[in-house]
């Protein structure tokens, strides 16, 4: 088995990208990305211009007014990509460029940013989260979540809600984990952002709105939950009890039956003033266990909270 230490130290991100857009959530997510990035790392920032979209066939002006269309999105993302390169030079890094446009490279907005991903061998990739009537909506509606879905890739997601400037690096991270190994990776990730001043805190939530859809009696439901968010608290003090700072674990129940993890998850990050949650975006649920991409899923939509997201595949 490797040593839980160095596995830890070698999930920290050194390629970190980060997408913009012209809202104050992209923003919003760049002040935050300025609270934990470290000299080492090698930042770029990529912008996505969209094609715009007509109706066919196409009147005879059409071509040409698509064309100064095309020229000022291209300009506005120019200028989002250089006020970001300000922004983060004043907070001392150093990040170059890209600028995306559909027209040319074709596909869409998800395919462009993955594909950025991948080819620039990005360790981490951050976007903005906007926020409608409650629920965190992403920084384009169908973005976001086939992006959580595919790219094996960890995922922040910086909610506009948030206040980037109020916080002070990542002092407060919170690991939501059930009872697979399948979250190791997005320990070990998360922990490798703590330094001597972090307070990591993993929570394992009982869920007891199971008990309704699961033939065991309550009674050994319960102590199978028990048993399983022991160990999941287990395994978890293992990854972060060599990594700098204080270190907690909890079992939490909700207190009715009715509450979901993900309303539970975001509960405790509201609670405990967490900078960062972190969960795995793949798991399996058997009498305890979740479906982490779905409660984190649900999670994204609902948190006030920054949120990094690791496939489980990353290993």
């Amino acid at each position: 088995m490797e040593p839980i230490t160095s596995s830890v130290q070698s999930c920290r991100p050194r390629r970190v990208l980060v997408s913009l857009d012209t809202s104050p959530a992209s923003e919003n997510a760049l002040a935050y990305a300025c609270k934990f990035l470290l000299p080492d790392m090698c930042v770029r920032l990529i912008s996505v211009v969209e094609d715009p979209v007509v109706p066919l066939p196409l009147p005879e002006r059409i071509p040409r007014s698509l064309r100064s269309v095309r020229l000022d999105l291209a300009r506005s993302a120019r200028d989002t990509l250089e006020h970001a390169q300000m922004v983060l030079a004043a907070a001392g890094h150093r990040a170059d460029t890209e600028l995306l446009q559909l027209s040319k490279q074709g596909g869409n907005v998800v395919h462009a940013i993955a594909e950025a991903a991948v080819s620039w061998r990005a360790d981490l990739l951050i976007i903005g989260a906007h926020q409608y009537h409650g629920f965190l909506r992403w920084i384009e509606g169908s973005v976001a979540e086939p992006l959580v879905s595919n790219i094996n890739r960890p995922l922040l997601i910086a909610p506009e809600s948030f206040d980037a400037t109020l916080a002070n690096g990542l002092r407060r991270i919170l690991f939501a984990v059930d009872g697979s190994t399948e979250v190791l990776p997005a320990l070990r990730v998360g922990a490798a952002f703590a330094t001597s001043e972090t307070h990591s805190r993993a929570i394992y939530v009982i869920d007891k709105a199971s008990r309704f859809d699961n033939p065991l009696p309550f009674a050994l439901l319960d102590r199978t939950l028990m048993e399983e968010g022991k160990s999941a608290i287990a395994m978890a003090r293992r990854v972060l009890d060599d990594v700098p700072g204080t270190k907690t674990t909890e079992i939490v129940s909700a207190t009715q039956c009715g509450d979901d993890i993900a309303h539970m998850i975001v509960r405790e990050a509201n609670a405990w003033r967490a900078d960062l949650v972190v969960m795995g975006t793949h798991g399996r649920r058997g009498a305890a266990r979740w479906i982490l991409g779905s409660v984190a899923r649900r999670v994204a939509r609902i948190a006030c909270t920054p949120l990094l997201l690791v496939n489980s595949a990353l290993r």
